[in-house]
């Protein structure tokens, strides 16, 4: 894998490190290997387009922030192992075609297969107030999630699909802010139970950004790639910083 100076001349700024390799007090004690051995993941984190793979850090902090990820979400029974990753998308440009039989207005198919939710592959360019130099990265997190999280049985309770999203939409948000953002509106759209214990990938990406605006959208799927949940939200930037969740 690239270095991070060489990442940033090719493709833009180098990700922000907020893993720990060691110690970073998951339940299951080496993530990484523990997806790898699952033929959908193993193929999601040999994805050449990845900047970088990591490890997520589950120690609690002194100041009591994140404690609800950090040890509520962190157990054999929740959320058993989280590895994340973030990936390059194509330029606009190039994600979509023209159908000769559009026309002059010309049909626009999307040519990216990384996701069945095509919402979240678009938007982004200067239009939508992309800096090239912080491109809108498509941040993924694989979830090997527990029974403890049913409402019904063997179902995973209908709120965390929220959690979920808003944790990894946060976190793309929290990439395009200085301080960092904050949830001030959040929409979540059903589409299959989750038969607990079920391991899933939830992805996000900011999608418009507009003085302090960033408009995200994201999705929760199965390893089939089959859409459980997909979500979109408003997150606000800060002013300064006053802590912010990242994933």
């Amino acid at each position: 894998m690239a270095s991070p100076t060489q990442q940033q001349q090719r493709q833009g700024p180098a990700v922000k490190p907020h893993s720990a390799p060691e110690n970073h007090n998951q339940f299951i004690k080496d993530p990484l290997a523990h997806f790898r051995a699952m033929p959908f993941a193993a193929t999601m984190l040999s994805d050449p387009a990845l900047l970088t793979t990591q490890i997520v850090d589950r120690r609690p902090l002194p100041s009591g922030e994140s404690n609800f990820v950090r040890k509520v979400m962190n157990s054999g029974g929740t959320v058993r192992a989280c590895v994340t990753f973030f990936r390059m998308l194509q330029p606009p440009s190039s994600m979509v075609k023209h159908n000769a039989r559009g026309g002059d207005k010309g049909e626009l198919i999307l040519m990216d297969d990384i996701t069945k939710s095509k919402a979240i592959l678009q938007g982004g360019g200067l239009a939508d107030g992309e800096d090239p130099k912080n491109p809108f990265l498509l941040f993924n997190a694989l979830l090997d999630l527990g029974e403890d999280l049913c409402s019904y049985a063997g179902t995973m309770h209908g709120g965390l699909f929220a959690v979920l999203m808003d944790e990894v939409m946060g976190t793309a948000a929290n990439f395009q802010s200085e301080h960092g953002a904050y949830t001030v509106q959040f929409n979540t759209n059903f589409k299959r139970p989750i038969k607990l214990p079920m391991v899933v990938v939830v992805r996000g990406r900011v999608v418009k950004k507009s003085e302090r605006k960033i408009m995200v959208r994201g999705c929760i799927e199965d390893k089939n790639g089959n859409i459980m949940a997909e979500g979109d939200g408003l997150w606000i930037q800060m002013s300064k910083n006053v802590g912010r969740s990242q994933l």
